[in-house]
């Protein structure tokens, strides 16, 4: 099964570790207990998320794909990162755990051939665990 959300208008992004005091609660969501700011990161346009869901070794798996398109490449060193993203109706939702498996970021830059073409750098963050992209409860 697959589920597109799509009109992620903001992106954010934290440090895992800073995760570790949250709770999660199984097919509701996740409380945030976060002593350190989510950083905003700049995106072109609307950005969208894709979650499909597989059976591996009698358990249920989730890859969820975040995608967006900024002006240059998101590049996190070797620090381990967790996404915050939020909807056009306020909704927002959380990628990663302060757990493994972290979440992977890849960058790819297009430079088109005509003048009209789209130029940028598209910026996907794939998350693959038991865990599915949460949403955030008040």
């Amino acid at each position: 099964m697959i589920h597109i959300i799509n009109n992620i208008r903001k992106v954010e992004c934290i440090e895992a570790y800073h995760l570790q005091h949250s709770d999660i609660i199984a097919d509701r969501g996740v409380f945030l207990n976060v002593y350190q700011q989510f950083e905003k990161i700049s995106t072109i346009g609307l950005s969208s998320v894709e979650i499909s869901d597989k059976i591996e070794n009698n358990q249920r798996v989730f890859t969820t794909k975040l995608t967006m398109t900024r002006c240059e490449k998101l590049l996190p060193g070797s620090k381990k990162y967790c996404f915050k993203v939020t909807t056009v109706t306020g909704s927002e939702f959380l990628i990663g755990s302060a757990d493994k498996p972290y979440p992977v970021i890849e960058n790819s830059e297009s430079f088109p051939s005509t003048p009209g073409g789209k130029s940028g750098a598209t910026v996907t963050v794939t998350y693959t665990s038991t865990i599915p992209m949460l949403a955030i409860l008040d």
